[in-house]
């Protein structure tokens, strides 16, 4: 996925029905929140138009890095992501989870990339 610049994914959909659409089983937004010297250096981002105010309903399933038992160098590595909770994952809208509303992308022909550089600057602030 690094080696992408922009990327496509389907969710699957009874999956994320039969969990009554969870944030956590929606589609995977890779994050590395609160870890320095993380392996991913790409900013992640969802853009959807099935992304709510709602910790129990969305598209979107936030997953971070767990830093489990070393090389022996004192050094922890990433051995697993674990997916945020909703409420969580509502601290990432405007970030990493993007909201698509229907008529504004086709009225406003730079649309995606105003809200990509809006989402570059909450993720730093």
């Amino acid at each position: 996925l690094q080696s992408k610049t922009i990327l496509g994914i389907q969710d699957h959909y009874p999956f994320w029905k039969s969990w009554n659409h969870a944030p956590w089983a929606g589609k995977p937004v890779w994050a590395c929140i609160g870890f320095n010297n993380c392996h991913c250096h790409h900013h992640h981002i969802l853009l959807d138009d099935n992304i709510h105010n709602d910790p129990t309903d969305g598209a979107g399933g936030i997953r971070i890095p767990i830093k489990l038992g070393g090389r022996g160098n004192g050094e922890k590595s990433i051995s697993r992501y674990q997916s945020l909770s909703g409420k969580e994952t509502l601290e990432m809208h405007g970030k990493r989870l993007i909201r698509v509303p229907t008529v504004s992308p086709l009225m406003e022909e730079d649309w995606f990339i105003r809200q990509i550089e809006e989402a570059r600057w909450n993720l730093f602030l």
